[in-house]
């Protein structure tokens, strides 16, 4: 007796560990009884000294007879998962599980006979090895496809390319039928009859490319996509085709005839639209580009990521060549930058050429009029967004006209103050509805000297105040709710 060992209770109530090659590569080809068999008796190993571990329990709780069990026992030694240690006693071991590659199934050496012999007089351009025999064992097994069925795509396999063709290629095929679920005699033969009535169309396609020579299996199905799937005419495929004359054959053309479908393009006059469309986005990002100063090999993500989206919002080529001139002066040489500048643009609705100039101009312009004001009021500098922000504030908000405002500054610079004062005797204005120029003129003859200074002075008391973090605090928090 084992020195140590789990309780029954322990190993009922346990947990049983399912290899993941099992329910990747196994399950999915497997039938529900043989799956429920191999998971169940798993278990069962938890506790092989429980007397309930046997066939005939096995079989009532599982509703199955015992030839449904031995039959999926036999399955699974097939594929090397178990092994039939004896037949009576009827006794099982499970065998650790390893990929699916058919190097650890049990075969018996007959199942396949007529297989191999079929096979052989099929491929007499060379010999085929025992390892061969197996894969075709295996994807008949995995796939579930009749053995009969890989017969026929071997024959018509070695038609199209000789009769010394390697297995992979067979396998291939083979693979992409099943997946198609094309696993019969009848579903096989169906589908190279399909190929066999458009064999005259495939001719032409290949004539259009410039290639003499027959198609293969592959180039057969993709045809048969683009007809049967995709929903291209014959004449269109001509058409494209021809535009690829000796430039990438059917690879090229797949690429072409998908991207078409994926942008629901289907004749030529809506390709053709597309394809001088693409043509002159292309050139576009090779202009901007090269405007901004960086230069790629290949275009087509350019297009992809900026182009296309500045195009759909309506960016004609024109425009964007501006923007990029525009990038260039400012020194911003990437195209997230160059995106992040017409995504601004787009906000404030410019997207013309015209709207673009004209809004340039109005900001030339309207920086002008804050020159004059920093001018008449004594500074000496450029024109800051501060500066632009007060101005607007001014003319916009308050409505006092350039004439105004620069009376305002010229009062204030012949009083010894800055443009923070200035701001001060405009919003003191505002705040007692004073518009009209004689008013203004009247108000500020009314302001004496000592005036001036005692608010001076108290904006300096006012200023050193020491007030309390707390306070400053509450101060900007009642600021949240204030649109700007």
């Amino acid at each position: 007796m084992a020195l140590c060992s789990f309780s029954s209770r322990l190993a009922m109530e346990g947990f049983t560990v399912i290899d993941n090659t099992f329910l990747n590569e196994f399950l999915p080809q497997a039938t529900g009884d043989d799956v429920k068999v191999y998971l169940f008796c798993l278990n069962m190993c938890n506790n092989p000294n429980l007397e309930d571990n046997c066939l005939d329990t096995i079989c009532k709780i599982l509703s199955l007879t015992e030839e449904q069990v031995k039959n999926s026992f036999a399955y699974w030694q097939e594929m090397g998962l178990v092994q039939i240690v004896s037949n009576s006693p009827y006794e099982i071991k499970f065998l650790p599980i390893r990929s699916h590659s058919g190097s650890n199934k049990i075969r018996k050496p007959e199942k396949y006979t007529d297989f191999n012999n079929q096979m052989n007089e099929i491929i007499t351009g060379r010999m085929i090895t025992p390892t061969e025999f197996n894969e075709y064992y295996s994807l008949i097994e995995t796939y579930h496809i009749e053995p009969n069925a890989l017969i026929l795509i071997a024959k018509y396999c070695t038609i199209i390319k000789s009769n010394s063709i390697g297995y992979p290629y067979i396998l291939a095929v083979a693979r992409n039928f099943a997946n198609e679920g094309i696993k019969t005699v009848e579903t096989v033969e169906q589908k190279f009859l399909e190929q066999e009535q458009s064999s005259i169309e495939i001719k032409q396609v290949l004539s259009a490319l410039g290639l003499k020579r027959e198609a293969d299996i592959d180039e057969r199905n993709l045809y048969l996509k683009w007809i049967n799937n995709y929903g291209f005419t014959q004449g269109v495929v001509l058409e494209i085709a021809k535009s690829l004359k000796k430039r990438g054959g059917f690879t090229k053309l797949n690429e072409l005839l998908t991207k078409y479908y994926e942008q629901k393009l289907f004749t030529i006059e809506e390709i053709t639209t597309f394809s001088e469309k693409r043509d002159y986005l292309f050139e576009t990002a090779k202009e901007v580009c090269k405007t901004i100063g960086v230069y790629y090999q290949d275009y087509e993500n350019v297009v992809d990521t900026y182009i296309s989206d500045w195009d759909n919002k309506g960016y004609e080529r024109s425009a964007l060549q501006f923007l990029s001139h525009y990038c260039f002066k400012q020194s911003i040489r990437t195209l997230d930058g160059m995106n992040i500048l017409v995504s601004k643009f787009y906000k404030l609705g410019l997207i013309s050429l015209e709207s673009i100039e004209q809004y340039i101009s109005s900001i030339i312009e309207n920086d002008e009029l804050i020159k004059q004001v920093l001018d008449t009021i004594g500074l000496v500098r450029s024109v800051s967004s501060a500066d632009r922000d007060m101005f607007k504030t001014w003319t916009e908000n308050w409505n006092y006209s350039q004439h105004q405002i620069l009376l305002v500054a010229k009062f204030a610079h012949e009083k010894g103050y800055n443009i923070s004062y200035m701001n001060k005797i405009l919003s003191s204005l505002e705040n007692q509805n004073i518009k009209s120029d004689n008013e203004i003129e009247k108000y500020l003859n009314n302001i004496s000297n000592s005036n001036i200074k005692n608010s001076k002075s108290q904006s300096q008391d006012i200023i050193s105040h020491n007030y309390s973090k707390e306070q400053l605090t509450a101060v900007y928090d009642s600021l949240d709710d204030v649109e700007i």
